[in-house]
């Protein structure tokens, strides 16, 4: 019986051979230059293929080959995960920040117990292992879910792909820890850190921090272009969708530190003393600790000047809604209405009230 034409073929390969029969399906065209026959060294047409796979029997194949144009059988079925994470990683790590991609190249290390598996073939049960080995290593919830992260956007793509129906990673379940309550600058502290920045330029960037509430890295991006002297607000932000190009009215006590860091006329408004760009964890590694230090204040995380300014904020009874604009998180205890974002005046209101 003749298959119909663009259906696929099947066919027995010669020799003897467990599985001989052949199906496979065209899935292109592409031109090359014939090394013999009457058309050497012209351009011709060739068919690109791609096998379903190898049978016993020549009803299997047509069976399969069948099958096929019901629940396509992807081109890249056998692609390993580590070729896989590959293939996704040199198009992703483009679009991210450095931090980020550090995290999924950590979280890529725990994962890569399985490099030479085909993925098709990983199930919950490999990825689940993968997270206890880690947790068996002492990681923390963070570095766990940043592991759990990586697996499902990995899934995610093979499913775009073809090469899995379900995202399995996506299943896995963390072993529970307690809730650590964050730590915040008490008002002493952050009174402290407000005396100390009119002398110290650096403890004045910690400042910054803490009634913008962006994080280093967001900060050291700005450049002059983001700040507006003259309406007192600040555009930035990333990370998130929800976080990017927020609007943040700058507090009284820390406009002429902002004005002083914009007067420097640097490549970034956060800059080195020779006017160059910094990164983040240069800024956290030369100067954020030592800041603290000169204000005689606790070692908290940079992150903490993050969550100062939200339980500011909060403290201060300002609604959610504004917090979650000025912090730029997705949700903020509570759910707004998607098509509700405050006027840059409530934004301010809700800023001098910290």
């Amino acid at each position: 019986m003749k298959l119909p034409n663009g259906y696929g073929t099947v066919y027995r390969l010669k020799g003897s051979r467990r599985k001989p029969w052949v199906a496979r399906v065209t899935t292109g065209w592409k031109f090359a230059v014939a090394t013999k026959g009457r058309k050497k060294g012209q351009q011709v047409r060739r068919q690109l293929y791609q096998t379903i796979g190898y049978f016993v029997t020549k009803q299997e194949a047509l069976a399969a080959l069948g099958q096929h144009h019901i629940t396509p059988v992807a081109p890249k079925k056998d692609i390993t995960l580590k070729q896989l994470y590959d293939e996704w990683s040199e198009a992703k790590y483009k679009k991210l920040s450095h931090h980020t991609v550090s995290n999924y190249k950590t979280a890529w290390g725990y994962i890569k117990e399985y490099e030479r598996e085909k993925f098709a073939e990983l199930r919950t049960a490999h990825w689940q292992r993968i997270a206890d080995q880690a947790a068996e290593k002492g990681l923390k919830k963070s570095a766990l879910k940043k592991i759990k992260t990586l697996g499902s956007l990995l899934c995610r793509y093979a499913m775009k792909n073809d090469i899995i129906s379900k995202n399995y990673a996506a299943l896995i379940e963390l072993p529970k820890f307690e809730e650590v309550k964050k730590e915040r600058f008490s008002d002493p502290e952050v009174k402290k850190l407000e005396d100390t920045a009119r002398n110290d330029r650096w403890v004045s960037v910690v400042l910054i921090m803490i009634y913008t509430g962006f994080r280093i890295s967001e900060l050291m991006r700005l450049t002059r272009f983001n700040v507006d002297l003259e309406r007192q607000l600040i555009t930035g932000g990333m990370k998130t969708e929800a976080g990017k190009d927020r609007i943040i009215p700058i507090h009284p006590k820390i406009a002429e530190h902002i004005r002083t860091w914009y007067n420097r006329g640097g490549d970034r408004l956060i800059c080195k003393d020779n006017g160059s760009k910094m990164s983040a964890d240069y800024f956290r590694k030369n100067y954020y600790y030592q800041a603290l230090e000169a204000a005689g204040v606790r070692r908290l995380v940079p992150h903490t000047t993050r969550h100062t300014f939200c339980s500011m904020l909060a403290e201060a009874g300002v609604d959610p809604l504004y917090i979650k604009e000025l912090a730029g998180h997705t949700q903020y205890s509570f759910t707004a209405d998607k098509y509700t974002h405050p006027q840059i005046g409530e934004l301010q209101d809700a800023i001098s009230k910290l």
